[in-house]
Parts: C-alpha cells; structure tokens; sequence
C-alpha cells in the first residue's frame, strides 16, 4: 500500500494562521498520503515601509518512488500580501497531499501585481516575471511536514538607477521542517537602541559558512529568525542598508552589523534581547 505525505505551506508572516485549501492529489482508497503544509517567510530591506504582492496561485511537481512524475493543476490562492507588515510570524496557504516518501521536483508561484511604499510614498512595481519557478528542489518528503518558502525581498525588489522606479524579480527560497521534527528549536528576540525599540533593522542568522536566514525587526523591534538544529550561529543586525540598484545583488560583506551576537542552541528555544547601543 501507498502512502500519502501530508505538507503545509505556510506564509511566515502573518500572525495567524489561514488555511486556503486541501489539495487531494490521489483520490486512491490503497494510497496513503503525507501531507506537507506550504509557508512563504519574507527577507527584507530597511527602507522599504510595505511591499503588496498578490499571489495568484501555486503548482508542484513531484516524483513518486516509482519514477512517475506528476504536476498538480495551479491551487488558487488569489490574495494580496503586505510583506513587510506580516513579518515574523506564520500563515497556512494551504495544504495539498502527496505519496509518501515522494520527492518534490519543482515548485511555482504566480503573481500578477506588486505596489511599494518608500518613504510614504507608494509606487506601482514593474513584474520582470509573473511566474516564479523554483526549480531543482530535490526535497523528499516522508511522511509529511512544513515547507517553507522564503521570499527574499532584499534580492527580489531593485531600484532602476536614480529614478522612483521599481522592479520586482522574485527569489524564493524553500526549505522542509519534517512533521516528525523534535530537534529543531526556535530563535526570536527582540532589538533596542538604548531601551527604544528598532523597527525594519535587517538580521541574519548563520551557521559557519552559510546565511541561513534573513528577516527583520517589527514595530516593536521584535524579530523571528525561525528554527534550527543544535549548534553555534551568528546573529548580525544591520541598520544601515539600502535597497540594492538595478540588476545589483546584496553583498552583506559591505556593510559593518550593528550588532553581532554568537548564541548557542542546545535542547531548547532561544529569545534573545540584543541592545545596539552597546556594541557600538
């Protein structure tokens, strides 16, 4: 008999969480599924004060342990995001269900419209593509989890030289938290300058050779950076970063963090107060 995986996505920055739809790719009573829920988590520029994108839909591909391929018809999610306003915390998209132990080949987002507002001042996006395609995935997803989709907006919104113009190029990327999981274990905080909270400060987290993640602080200072393995990581806090120009990637080697901190997770979650007026 088969089995069916569970999966969720998610958007990882909502508040609470909306489950859109269940998507039942084998109807087959001999066919177990896992179910995976899908999440999107956002990465983004201090700059910027919000970033509407209005997601139209979303398709998977996936490759059962006998070699077949399947391509799920487009699951509708037809809602407009406030990327940045979200930030930090988790929102379901919506649920869909695969072949235990299949692997996830290929994943696509469409979007038809983005607005940004700099500065209290709004600008309509240029879309350089509506369908985002994440190919090579290469995830295999047992018996079901989490997949996460980070939608990084520091590399994804560009500035067109000197002008007030704007594009938009998406740059997702996923990563699979396993329904089954007991060892990962969540690292949030919050960011202050001589006890007054720091909103839009960038932070990243990293393990010895790979950023693991970008996010940045709320209207509060607060931040959530996700979950992650025992170990030693370094947090930075930037304050001082600018939207990348036109064709231009981010190189955070450029910039001097305002803060860096080495933190160690072991067997439990991790909330952290760091103050940038002290490391100065």
């Amino acid at each position: 008999m088969k089995k069916i995986a569970y999966i969720l996505l998610v958007l990882l920055i909502l508040s609470f969480s909306l489950i859109s739809c269940v998507a039942n790719v084998n109807e087959d009573a001999d066919v177990v599924n896992s179910t995976v829920k899908v999440l999107l988590t956002d990465r983004p520029v201090s700059e910027v004060d919000s970033l509407w994108v209005y997601i139209k839909d979303f398709t998977y591909t996936y490759e059962t342990v006998d070699g077949e391929t399947v391509t799920s018809t487009p699951i509708s999610i037809e809602k407009e995001y406030d990327i940045l306003s979200l930030a930090g915390t988790e929102t379901t998209l919506f649920n869909f269900e695969i072949p235990e132990n299949s692997t996830l080949v290929n994943l696509k987002m469409t979007v038809k419209d983005a607005t940004v507002t700099i500065a209290g001042e709004d600008h309509s996006v240029i879309l350089m593509k509506s369908d985002i395609l994440i190919p090579n995935v290469d995830i295999n997803i047992g018996e079901g989890g989490e997949l996460v989709l980070d939608f990084d907006v520091v590399r994804s919104l560009h500035q067109m030289g000197n002008n007030d113009i704007y594009k938009l190029s998406p740059v997702l990327k996923p990563t699979f938290r396993r329904g089954n999981a007991n060892d990962l274990y969540l690292v949030k905080g919050n960011i202050t300058d001589n006890s007054t909270p720091v909103s839009k400060a960038i932070v990243t987290i990293s393990d010895d050779s790979t950023l693991l993640r970008i996010t940045f602080s709320d209207k509060n200072g607060n931040f959530h950076l996700g979950k992650y393995k025992n170990g030693n990581y370094t947090i930075n806090v930037y304050t001082n970063i600018n939207l990348p120009d036109e064709d231009v990637d981010l190189d955070f080697s450029l910039y001097t963090p305002d803060a860096t901190e080495i933190i160690t997770i072991y067997n439990s979650d991790l909330d952290l107060n760091i103050d940038i007026s002290k490391q100065n």
